[in-house]
């Protein structure tokens, strides 16, 4: 599978939860100074920091969601995708191992090759924007222009 993408590793979610603590802790010390300064009275400057403070914390939290519904969307198409080629390649790979086994007659060429384009075809039209992959090797096939 190789490694995950560094933006879902666990130790970066860990340092980013740790940031964003400190960051919203400071954010709120400094709405408690900025309100103390302005001269707002001690029983609303708690009420209006605290509401500032869970703004700022909410932000986060929207943004992480956000984030987090994002990469869920990403997953499942990404898993519609290989759904869809794994029925386009098992079909054409039917045909093949079913001709594979009998005479070499013109029929038969032609079946197979019409398995092979499917497969070509799964690979090139239902993955799009994917890197083109060499063409499959071995004997050339009678291939119709």
């Amino acid at each position: 599978m190789g490694p995950r993408p560094q933006e879902h590793s666990p130790r970066r979610a860990k340092l980013l939860v740790i940031l964003i603590a400190i960051i919203v802790s400071v954010v709120g010390i400094v709405f408690d100074r900025m309100l103390l300064h302005a001269g707002v009275p001690r029983n609303f400057l708690i009420v209006l920091s605290n509401t500032l403070t869970g703004i700022v914390a909410g932000g986060f939290f929207w943004q992480a969601m956000r984030r987090e519904l994002d990469h869920r969307d990403f997953v499942s198409r990404r898993l519609r995708i290989i759904a869809d080629m794994n029925h386009h390649i098992r079909n054409a790979l039917q045909v093949i191992s079913l001709y594979s086994y009998r005479g070499q007659d013109e029929k038969n060429i032609k079946v197979v090759n019409e398995a092979v384009n499917r497969i070509e075809w799964a690979l090139q039209e239902v993955l799009p924007g994917n890197v083109a992959s060499p063409p499959l090797t071995g004997p050339p096939l009678a291939r119709k222009p």
